[in-house]
């Protein structure tokens, strides 16, 4: 899994390439929770090139998104492939979500709310 991180003002803008299985987990937990630290707490992850994410992929994003949110952060998902959006449907936490259509339109959510 491959992860670029890029900082547009005050979002940060995490571009995933790869599949969130075992090893991917492990670099998506480690990139969330260092923006965390970092401060960097409204995101923008793009799943445009991530094939297949794993329930634990999932369950790293719930969490992840809930510590955000205690906070005062979010978390906005772009890209979601037909299978990923299944998989959120399943799993029941589409609706936990704010799914944008575009990088551009996901950033500029941040920036009308505040």
């Amino acid at each position: 899994m491959n992860i670029d991180r890029i900082e547009r003002g005050p979002v940060t803008l995490l571009r995933l390439d790869g599949d969130i299985d075992e090893e991917g987990v492990k670099a998506l937990r480690l990139v969330l929770l260092g923006c965390i630290k970092g401060k960097r707490t409204n995101l923008v992850v793009n799943l445009s090139r991530v094939g297949v994410v794993s329930y634990m992929g999932l369950g790293v994003l719930v969490e992840r998104l809930r510590h955000l949110r205690r906070v005062g952060g979010d978390m906005k998902l772009v890209g979601l492939n037909v299978y990923t959006k299944q998989l959120f449907r399943m799993a029941g936490v589409t609706s936990v979500f704010d799914l944008c259509d575009t990088e551009p339109h996901a950033v500029d959510t941040f920036r009308k709310a505040a």
